[in-house]
């Protein structure tokens, strides 16, 4: 109850104003990647897929940045991992720390991976809200997997959001964004899309009661969610 309280205060409180809706405002992604951080965000969101992820893998990392989640899957599970990514700056900084990767354009282009070609994970963290056409790349993506494809996506069917929509502003995590999925309603994009999800992860407690409460409004309380989806034959 105090958690609500709290973010009641802070909805009205002014700070969800302009200055807080536009303060990721860049040119493109070559800047963007000029001037960003590592989050708290990154380092929950790679705690929550790892534990998917078996030891030594082959991974490719699409939209991988600066190569964080290249760089803690190497170094927790031995894995190796490739990365791709629209921005030149990003697969520079990426090549600079001994890994591989390339410049692509995958809305324009897709995975451009040879027929072949498999990896045990691919993942997309934080990337398929930002695409024009994320159903394409996706089912791309489950063609060339063993084990599977993971997907992490802000939840916007979240409580802040909601509560967002009822002071009258839409609910854009960032304004990059394209595509806003709830948990419900990306169970449903993947239905739609013919693809299984093997298991669900978000940023909500496990066990007790707390989990218990989680499990029956997920949709609700979680503000990160996390999928495993199987590979297509």
């Amino acid at each position: 109850m105090k958690n609500i309280i709290s973010l009641l205060k802070l909805i009205y409180s002014g700070l969800l104003e302009e200055d807080l809706y536009f303060k990721e405002l860049f040119s493109d992604y070559e800047e963007y990647h000029a001037t960003s951080k590592i989050s708290t965000l990154s380092i929950l969101r790679a705690n929550l897929i790892s534990d998917w992820i078996k030891p030594y893998s082959s991974i490719l990392d699409v939209g991988c940045g600066e190569g964080f989640f290249m760089e803690f899957l190497s170094r927790t599970k031995n894995c190796k991992v490739y990365g791709m990514d629209v921005s030149k700056k990003a697969i520079e900084i990426v090549r600079s720390k001994g890994f591989k990767g390339i410049v692509r354009d995958i809305d324009e282009n897709g995975l451009g991976l040879s027929e072949n070609e498999k990896y045990d994970y691919i993942l997309f963290v934080e990337v398929l809200e930002h695409l024009k056409y994320p159903h394409k790349v996706l089912i791309e993506a489950c063609k060339h997997v063993k084990e599977g494809v993971i997907v992490t996506l802000p939840n916007t069917g979240y409580i802040y959001w909601r509560l967002q929509m009822l002071r009258g502003y839409f609910p854009r995590q960032s304004f990059t964004h394209l595509h806003f999925w709830s948990i419900n309603d990306f169970y449903i994009f993947l239905r739609q899309l013919h693809l299984k999800p093997l298991a669900l992860k978000t940023n909500l407690p496990t066990k007790g009661v707390r989990g218990l409460i989680a499990r029956h409004f997920k949709n609700l309380l979680a503000y990160q969610q996390c999928w495993l989806i199987a590979p297509l034959e």
